[in-house]
């Protein structure tokens, strides 16, 4: 957030910087409300980039990540979110941390990433099961067996149109037929 204040400010000096330079050329004929104003528009102009484009930022940052899915919402505390509405949330599967057992193939094992605008990550570790389909929140009552069986696990039911349940269906099909990014 800091560093967004400091893209903030410099994008509005800049702008001021911009706008003196041009009345320097032009003998001073800019009126005097313009240097304010133009702080202003660069302060905003940075604010609207940084909110519409946090998504793309973020998961190009992680190239480990995989998009599963995204949520927008207006708000009435941004009005131009009503004709263009930015991604304020999204999931992801970390390909990296995606695993696949030979003799439970339909199993995948990854880590489920959360985001939020202006909200920590949260992560957790998560069992799907492309046949079923469910999944199953690792944790510490969950065992691992060495033959890619779970015991404690508790699932839960999907529909089969799932974004996170395809996505980490997707990503253990590549894994199984050695394409995959993560590993």
């Amino acid at each position: 957030m800091v560093f967004e204040l400091i893209g903030g400010l410099s994008a509005g000096l800049g702008l001021l910087g911009l706008v003196f330079l041009l009345n320097r050329l032009l003998g001073g004929r800019i009126p005097g409300w313009v240097y304010p104003f133009s702080v202003a528009a660069g302060l905003l102009a940075f604010t609207i980039w940084a909110e519409y484009s946090w998504a793309d930022r973020t998961l190009e940052a992680q190239p480990q990540l995989r998009l599963a899915d995204s949520v927008s919402d207006p708000s009435p505390l941004r009005p131009l979110s009503y004709a263009v509405t930015p991604v304020n949330r999204m999931r992801a599967i970390d390909l990296s941390r995606t695993r696949v057992h030979p003799d439970q193939p339909h199993l995948v094992n990854t880590l489920v990433v959360s985001m939020a605008r202006w909200e920590p990550i949260r992560a957790v570790e998560v069992t799907f099961d492309c046949d079923a389909p469910a999944m199953a929140p690792m944790g510490p009552q969950v065992t691992l067996h060495a033959d890619g069986t779970l015991e404690g696990a508790t699932w839960l039911q999907l529909e089969a149109d799932d974004r996170l349940l395809r996505a980490a269906c997707t990503a253990g099909e590549e894994i199984r037929h050695g394409r995959a990014q993560g590993s």
